[in-house]
C-alpha cells in the first residue's frame, strides 16, 4: 500500500455512498462505521480514505481549550480502519492523522493492529475484551451452550410469568435505561441520550433495530434491551434490568430472546462492553468466546495542557 494514496477528508468532502459501500463490503465492517451512525453519535467526524474508498478510517473529534482531539463516542464500542482488502496494520493511517489533533483516546476494532514501533507520536496501547457468539447453530441447539446459571435464571424468569414484548419504541427503552443507570454512567449527558434516540430511530427506519421489554403480568417493565443488526452481526447496544428485574433473571430472558431471534443466521452476536468484569461475567454465560481489540491513546498537547490529559 502506498501511504501517499491515503487522503484526509473533512466530513463535507466525504462521498456517503462510496463510504457506506466500503463499510458494507469490508471484511471487518461494523454498523458503527456507517455514515448515518457516525452522523448521529459523533460530535464531529472526518476521515482517512485510501484511493477510491478502498479503505476508510473515521476520525471522530471534539474541540476543547482551543485544541482538537480524537475521542470515542458514547454507544460506539469501536471504530478504526475498515477495508475490503484485509488490511489490519493501521500504522500508515495513524501517521496520516493531521497534526491539529493534539490528543487521541480511541478504540479500534479487533481486526486492526497498531504497531507501536516507530509510531509518531508514541502511543499508549492496551487490549480490551469483547465477547462474541457465533450464531451458526439452530434455535434448539444454541441454548445448550449456556451455563447452568443462565439456564436457571431463564427458568426463574418463566416462573415469575414474565412476558417479552417486542418492538416497543426505542424512546421507551432509552428512558428506562437512563432512569435505572444514570448513577452508574454520570458522564453520559441528556444530549448523548437524545443522539442515541435519533440514531435508533434511523436504524429502525433502515430495519436494523429490535427492542425487547420484559414485563410482569401486571405490565411493569423489569428489563429492557435494544439490539442492532445487519447482514453479518447482531450488536448489543443498551440494556439492563430494574432492581426487581435482577432478582427475577429478567435480562437473561431478554438476551436469550435476542439470541434465539438470530439463531442459525451465521451472524456474530457482539455482546460489547465486556471489558467491565461484571458485564463480562454475564456475557460469558451464553457460550461466548473472547475477542480482543486495542485502546489507543497519544498526547501531543503543549505544556502545561499535556499534564491535564494522561
Amino acid at each position: 500500500m502506498n501511504p501517499s494514496a491515503i487522503q484526509y477528508l473533512k466530513r463535507n468532502e466525504i462521498d456517503d455512498v462510496k463510504w457506506d459501500k466500503c463499510i458494507a463490503s469490508a471484511d471487518n465492517g461494523l454498523i458503527y462505521g456507517y455514515s448515518w451512525y457516525l452522523d448521529h453519535m459523533a460530535a464531529h467526524w472526518d476521515a482517512l480514505v485510501l484511493n477510491n474508498y478502498e479503505a476508510v478510517m473515521p476520525l471522530t473529534w471534539k474541540k476543547k481549550w482551543g485544541f482538537h482531539y480524537l475521542y470515542q463516542p458514547w454507544f460506539t464500542p469501536c471504530l478504526g480502519l475498515f477495508s475490503s482488502e484485509s488490511l489490519n496494520d493501521i500504522t500508515p493511517f495513524v501517521q496520516k492523522i493531521p497534526r491539529r489533533f493534539s490528543y487521541c483516546d480511541i478504540d479500534i476494532n479487533e481486526n486492526n493492529l497498531w504497531k507501536e514501533s516507530g509510531i509518531v507520536p508514541p502511543a499508549t496501547v492496551y487490549n480490551r475484551l469483547n465477547l462474541l457468539l457465533n450464531l451458526n447453530e439452530s434455535t434448539a441447539s444454541l441454548p445448550g451452550r449456556y451455563s447452568r446459571l443462565a439456564k436457571r435464571s431463564i427458568k426463574k424468569s418463566s416462573a415469575h410469568q414474565l412476558k417479552i414484548v417486542k418492538d416497543e419504541p426505542p424512546s421507551e427503552i432509552i428512558a428506562l435505561y437512563q432512569e435505572n443507570y444514570h448513577e452508574q454512567h454520570p458522564k453520559i449527558r441528556n444530549r448523548d441520550y437524545q443522539a442515541l434516540l435519533r440514531c435508533c430511530n434511523t436504524a429502525a427506519e433502515k430495519n436494523h433495530l429490535s427492542t425487547y421489554t420484559a414485563r410482569t403480568p401486571d405490565g411493569e417493565p423489569v428489563a429492557f434491551y435494544i439490539v442492532l443488526y445487519d447482514d453479518r452481526a447482531v450488536y448489543s447496544l443498551v440494556g439492563g434490568s430494574t432492581e426487581k428485574g435482577k432478582s427475577m433473571g429478567a435480562f437473561y430472558l431478554l438476551t436469550d430472546a435476542a439470541i434465539r431471534d438470530h439463531a442459525g443466521s451465521n451472524k456474530t452476536f457482539r455482546f460489547e462492553g465486556s471489558d467491565n468484569p461484571g458485564i463480562a461475567f454475564f456475557n460469558r454465560q451464553f457460550g461466548s468466546s473472547p475477542s480482543y481489540y486495542q485502546h489507543i491513546r497519544f498526547n501531543r498537547l503543549p505544556f502545561p495542557f499535556n499534564l491535564l490529559k494522561k
